[in-house]
């Protein structure tokens, strides 16, 4: 954990894909040492710090419309769940220990995560065809048309789809093999 200044600390995270039960965990160890969470950062948390006081941790993966933001928080309030933070789909709860848990079943289980791997799994196929096409295109750039500024630009476009094509598919592998784990 690195400290940013004495109110706030950066904690990296392993990746809510592969490891969301073990962050949640050591977010609620956190708020007893008086460290919550505040917002998402860059490859992990920016946590505060405040009065020590436990709080369990849950994550919601759910895509909603500006309009349904409202609503969504309010159901979570209900059942005694304050809204910490989102980013994208992904949005964090906290609640007193003993709080009713937000995935009470494996069927609600298995709808979150069935939801976030169809998204994961179209992203990873529309990728690999663009990182294809990237490769294609370098190939005729560099054996047939012999275009430096098209090869070089090609070159580019591999990187950059290998860097976003590279995590999308481990969590498709991630997400399929929770899914795949509850329906056995």
């Amino acid at each position: 954990m690195m400290e940013m200044d004495k109110k706030t600390r950066y904690m990296a995270s392993a990746g809510l894909a592969f490891a969301e039960h073990k962050e949640m965990n050591k977010l609620s160890k956190l708020s007893e040492q008086g460290w919550f969470l505040e917002k998402f950062s860059f490859l992990g948390y920016t946590l505060r710090n405040g009065p020590s006081h436990k709080l369990i941790y849950c994550l919601d993966i759910r895509q909603l419309q500006e309009n349904e933001l409202n609503n969504y928080r309010e159901i979570f309030e209900a059942g005694g769940w304050n809204h910490v933070c989102s980013t994208g789909d992904h949005h964090v709860f906290s609640a007193e220990p003993g709080t009713e848990p937000i995935y009470t079943d494996r069927t609600s289980t298995f709808e979150k995560y069935s939801r976030t791997l169809s998204l994961y799994k179209m992203a990873s196929f529309i990728l690999l065809v663009l990182t294809i096409g990237i490769i294609g295109l370098l190939y005729l750039s560099a054996e047939v048309w012999q275009n430096v500024i098209i090869q070089n630009a090609a070159a580019v476009g591999l990187v950059f789809f290998s860097i976003l094509l590279v995590p999308s598919i481990m969590m498709f592998v991630a997400y399929s093999l929770r899914v795949n784990k509850l329906k056995s």
